[in-house]
Formats: C-alpha cells, sequence, structure tokens
C-alpha cells in the first residue's frame, strides 16, 4: 500500500489544429480531437493522459464516447482507490466495462504518469527498463495526390528531418490506389521508399495480383491490406513471401495477437497502446510476436506529446521493434498542448527521461483549444 489514494478525475475535449490537411482511407481531416484526463492524488500529485483515435470510423470510438464511458462508467470505479494497484484497478475496470481500449488506454495513461511521479523515476521504469532511447519514426504521406507526396517525402530527406516513408491509402478503388502507390515509389526512387496503409480497404485479388510488381519496387510492407475480418486472405499474402504484412486493425488484444501468430497472417504487428487499452497490453502483444518470430512497428493515433510519450516509454522497452515507429503526432499538429515537446532529431524520437511521463502541460493551450460546451463562452 503505497497510503496514497486517487482524490479526483477531471475530463475535458481539446480540438487542436493539424498542419496540413490529412487524407485517410474514409475522410481529410483539418483538425485532431483529443479527452484530457487528470488524475489527482491524495497528496496533490496529478497524473495526465490524453485519448485520441483517427476517427470513429476506425474502431467505433471517438473523444466523446471516451470522455462519456470515463466520466459515467471509470471514475466511479477508482475513486479512493490506490493507484499503485494499476494493474489490479484496470482489470476491475475491464470487469465492468465491456471494450473501449481507447478509453481505458486513457486512464492508465495517467495512472502510470501519477505513480511515476510518486516513486520520482519515468514511467519505462514502471514497465520493465529500457531497450533503446529513441526509435526511428517513419512519416505518413496523406497529401491526396501523387506529386504532392513525392515533393513532401523529398523535402523531409533533404532536411534529414524524416528520411522513412508510408502512405494513407484506401480513399480510391483498389485497382487505382495500386497504380498511384507505384507511382509514388517510382517518383522516390534513389531518394527513399514507402510502406502502403489502405486501412483494411483492398481485396484479396487486387492484392495478390499487385503483390509482385509491389516486391519489384521494394515497398517495405503492407499495413493492413485486406478487411481486419480476413484473418485467412492475410495468410495467403504472407505465403506468398513478396511483401511483409502487417496487421493494424486485426490487432488489438492479446488473443488477436495469438490468432495472427498461429494463423502465420502476419509479419508485422503494428503497436498501439490505444487500441490495445493500454501500455501493459501493448508489450505483452509485443512478447507474443517475439515468441512466434514477428517483428514489430510502432502504430500512432496521433498523439501530442502526451500520449506519444506514453507510446514512448512502451515502445522502447520491447527488444522486437524492428520497424521502427510512426510517433510524429507532435509535429503533425499546428500546436502542443505541453511546455516542451518531445525531441526529435535526424529522423528519430527521443525517449523522455523525467518522472512519470516526461511531459508536462501548458494550461494555456489547454485553456486556447478547450471544446466549449454548447451555450458556454469562454473568455
Amino acid at each position: 500500500m503505497s497510503n496514497v489514494t486517487i482524490k479526483k478525475i477531471h475530463t475535458e475535449l481539446l480540438d487542436i489544429p493539424i498542419k496540413r490537411p490529412h487524407q485517410f482511407s474514409t475522410e481529410k481531416v483539418s483538425s485532431k480531437s483529443f479527452v484530457f484526463i487528470r488524475i489527482e492524488l491524495s497528496n496533490g500529485i496529478v497524473g495526465i493522459g490524453e485519448g485520441t483515435t483517427p476517427g470513429i470510423w476506425w474502431n467505433g470510438e471517438s473523444v466523446e464516447t471516451m470522455k462519456l464511458v470515463i466520466d459515467k462508467y471509470v471514475i466511479p470505479l477508482l475513486l479512493n482507490e490506490d493507484p499503485s494497484y494499476i494493474e489490479k484497478l484496470l482489470k476491475t475496470v475491464d470487469r465492468q466495462i465491456r471494450v473501449n481500449p481507447f478509453a481505458k488506454a486513457t486512464v492508465e495513461m495517467a495512472l502510470f504518469d501519477a505513480l511515476g511521479k510518486l516513486y520520482n523515476v519515468p514511467v519505462h521504469q514502471l514497465l520493465g527498463s529500457l531497450y533503446q532511447d529513441k526509435i526511428p519514426v517513419r512519416w505518413a504521406l496523406a497529401s491526396g495526390t501523387v506529386d504532392g507526396d513525392v515533393q513532401e517525402a523529398k523535402k523531409y530527406v533533404s532536411s534529414n528531418e524524416y528520411v522513412n516513408f508510408k502512405t494513407k491509402s484506401g480513399k480510391e478503388i483498389p485497382e487505382e490506389d495500386a497504380k498511384r502507390n507505384l507511382q509514388i515509389a517510382e517518383g522516390m526512387k534513389g531518394v527513399s521508399t514507402i510502406g502502403i496503409d489502405p486501412n483494411g480497404s483492398w481485396d484479396r485479388i487486387t492484392t495478390i495480383k499487385w503483390m509482385d510488381q509491389f516486391f519489384e519496387a521494394g515497398i517495405d510492407f503492407l499495413e493492413q491490406p485486406l478487411s481486419p475480418r480476413d484473418i485467412e486472405g492475410a495468410a495467403m499474402l504472407v505465403d506468398m513471401k513478396k511483401v511483409p504484412v502487417m496487421a493494424d486493425e486485426s490487432l488489438a488484444t492479446v488473443q488477436d495477437a495469438f490468432l495472427l501468430a498461429k494463423e502465420k497472417a502476419a509479419n508485422i504487428f503494428s503497436l498501439k497502446i490505444h487500441k490495445s487499452g493500454g501500455m501493459k497490453n501493448t508489450i505483452k502483444i509485443a512478447g507474443i510476436a517475439e515468441a512466434a518470430g514477428i517483428s514489430c512497428f510502432g502504430g500512432t493515433s496521433l498523439e501530442s506529446s502526451i500520449g506519444t510519450a506514453a507510446c514512448l516509454h512502451a515502445l522502447a522497452s520491447i527488444p522486437n521493434l524492428d520497424y521502427g515507429s510512426e510517433l510524429f503526432g507532435p509535429t503533425w499538429l499546428a500546436d502542443d498542448p505541453v511546455k516542451e515537446p518531445l525531441y526529435f532529431k535526424d529522423g528519430f524520437i527521443h525517449v523522455p527521461n523525467k518522472p512519470g511521463l516526461g511531459v508536462e502541460l501548458d494550461e494555456e493551450k489547454v485553456a486556447k483549444y478547450r471544446r466549449k460546451e454548447q451555450g458556454e463562452v469562454i473568455v
């Protein structure tokens, strides 16, 4: 027992602009929404966390549903409890709340931040310590045009800001999408290579048809080309032994990881703390991958420095993170709601080493981007 209890929990919604419109498979966005959470302990320590999703189309959760779940159902389960029993607390939440992994990851993040501050250690020390202190970052090209993506990639390579890339695909029909990606790969020839992420929007026939050309073009990976439910189809692609197949939407739970490994339906696991319900679950999934000889990649839900720090603490403890990450969220935003954003240099993001998550909220920015309630005026 730590003799410290959870005294108060508060959530709020923020809407932060991004630097340029970003094309997903289903929508184009110009801002990013977050639910922020503060967990105050009886000794005055405050742990912070954030939840965000690519969109409700991705897994059915939104920042609005996450806030509702936390406010109405999670808070009553945590108040007056000992924060040092994180695993026990989260099991209680799991028993009472059926799914909602994004909301649960948000809560876990704030609990670990509070506990790290309580023990005066960075969160990665609570998760098993570091394997590496910096992680390579792959930028997502999503301007919406071939020339826009190629020029953006060349600009980043020339500045040495990013040297690895992937494309966001799925807006067009699979046949045209495949051709467009090959055009991007050709335009970047001699400069860099790409992975392709159709967000589960392609079909078996098209993907199989183009696999040889993807291989010849040096495509790094296909991230969730098929529907998350098509495990058999993913296994067929893996069996072709051409371009590595990455599981993302099909991989959320430890049970998903076991099934994908058993069916040999992935060469790479995309790890995301929000989709898996938190940092601890993500590390468990990486362990299954390691046992099955599957590589890992650090995925993103496009977090600010707060959520990205949590991702870093978990991912930097994983030895089989062979494909780096895409933790570019803080640089993708037009503003970052912390006093000192995470450190990026030469295509790498560095793990913070201060107590807790290692980042501190900028209260002026939080107030600036806080979503107004209906009828509310912020002055």
